[in-house]
């Protein structure tokens, strides 16, 4: 379950915090599992800045991929999701429930990219997220990165997540994960953000309403 620090719960946004946490939904339990798949090319661009030039991250020895279970329905509420800190514009309505729900359940989440030019489909069309993931290569990051990336896929149906990409690891919402080619850094490796790509469900007209455990 989503651990929610005490000195956030002394405020109004540490109690919503609790409030999320207490549900299945937030969870989306992570294990690892030991295997040697095939590495694939997945449908993600492999242009990026590299965040130290030259540096290539190398992939593990031996497959840790992640996995999620699939949580049970949570009670009916409502909780309005206010709009995080990934900018909404270009994006679509599926991608912005996603960046919004990351946002309200991990405050320590400064940054998420979203629409931008590239050479694939997913950011040009609005179909994806970046979540930037601060310390990543630290023991922290990388547990944050974990707990984000096994939300996304614990909520793929929910969310309609087409995969996600962490840590040089592909995760299809549906179906078997796989280890990526090593690209040369660890920005295009995804060390260093959790890539989300879903399904879209269209562009915004202004009327959405979006909740935790559903959208209107």
């Amino acid at each position: 379950m989503l651990s929610v620090p005490k000195k956030l719960l002394g405020n109004g946004r540490g109690r919503w915090l609790a409030i999320i946490a207490s549900v299945a939904l937030s969870a989306g339990m992570l294990y690892a599992q030991s295997a040697t798949p095939e590495k694939t090319h997945p449908p993600h661009s492999a242009v990026h800045s590299p965040s130290a030039p030259g540096a290539s991250a190398p992939a593990p020895a031996e497959a840790e991929l992640l996995a999620a279970t699939r949580p049970p329905d949570p009670k009916v509420f409502q909780l309005e999701l206010p709009q995080g800190v990934a900018p909404e514009g270009g994006l679509q309505v599926k991608t912005i429930w996603a960046a919004r729900a990351i946002s309200a359940m991990f405050p320590e989440i400064k940054t998420i990219g979203g629409y931008r030019q590239d050479p694939l489909q997913w950011h040009p069309n609005g179909l994806a997220i970046d979540v930037m993931i601060p310390n990543h290569g630290s023991q922290q990051g990388i547990d944050l990165g974990n707990q984000i990336a096994g939300l996304a896929l614990a909520n793929a149906e929910r969310w309609g997540v087409l995969h996600v990409i962490w840590r040089q690891g592909f995760y299809p919402g549906i179906g078997a994960p796989s280890w990526t080619a090593d690209y040369g850094n660890e920005t295009a490796n995804h060390f260093d953000h959790v890539h989300i790509a879903t399904i879209g469900g269209g562009y915004p007209t202004g009327d959405e309403v979006f909740y935790l455990d559903s959208m209107r």
